[in-house]
């Protein structure tokens, strides 16, 4: 199936594990992909993303973005629409952790830095690309938020409160843009395997406690997030709009 056949997608933290995952799926389905991330390198890199989808018979291009920064987010967009004619689909995935630490052991540059990528970063690319996305029959954005966006954890105050406000900045959107209509919805993963997440699977300790915690008896991987960003984007989606899909094995269930 060929769901989004000619469509024109963004997304941002697209150089690896989730993102990639995000942007190879879009373009499988049809999509023209623009993907803006800092990574450039092999591996965890965007230009790696762009061959990939190239050499599989896709359209991608990559751009090498910090989406904290108002000019270059406009870069981004303006090389979109200037490579591909517009915008369809807009997924702000690119996001920041911080350093473990109490707000106490937090410095106010740490606080900023996440919050800066965070939740200003995806009001940046939000505010360029609706202007595009309102010349489209078939919009969507689609945020990425965190399971961490729902319940408190230790030590991560500045990112629970950024990804807490990417939920609630989706609502707002959501209900801003409905008569156009742009659809606007959320998905909070929970902990995902990934490259970058390799360390916390590799501790027997926190393994285990991992296990207890989610219900379900395996963990997650990129595709599975991957997938629900693909019906959100499709016309299956049509009548969703300000919806928080968590995916996170039931941890937040509880």
């Amino acid at each position: 199936m060929r769901d989004l056949e000619g469509r024109i997608a963004i997304v941002t933290g697209g150089a690896s594990g989730i993102g990639r995952s995000i942007a190879l799926k879009l373009a499988t389905y049809g999509a023209k992909v623009s993907i803006g991330d800092l990574q450039e390198l092999p591996r965890e890199g965007g230009k790696t993303t762009e061959e990939i989808i190239t050499e599989s018979g896709g359209e991608a291009i990559f751009t090498k973005v910090d989406i904290s920064k108002n000019s270059q987010v406009e870069a981004l967009v303006g090389r979109t629409v200037e490579s591909f004619g517009g915008i369809d689909i807009l997924v702000n995935n690119a996001a920041a952790d911080q350093s473990a630490g109490t707000i106490e052991e937090m410095s106010t540059d740490e606080w900023e830095r996440v919050i800066r990528t965070n939740l200003t970063g995806m009001f940046l690319c939000a505010k360029c690309a609706i202007p595009h996305l309102k010349q489209s029959e078939n919009s969507r954005i689609v945020n990425i938020a965190s399971q961490l966006g729902l319940v408190g954890y230790k030590n991560r105050p500045a990112y629970c409160a950024s990804k807490g406000g990417v939920i609630n900045f989706s609502k707002q959107l959501a209900v801003e843009y409905a008569e156009i209509p742009i659809l606007v919805n959320s998905v909070c993963p929970g902990l995902i395997q990934t490259h970058r997440t390799k360390k916390v699977f590799e501790n027997e300790g926190v393994k285990q406690r991992l296990e207890l915690e989610t219900p379900l008896p395996y963990f997650g991987n990129p595709n599975d997030v991957a997938e629900v960003v693909l019906f959100l984007a499709s016309d299956r989606a049509r009548y969703i709009t300000g919806a928080d899909i968590v995916v996170d094995g039931g941890y937040t269930a509880k």
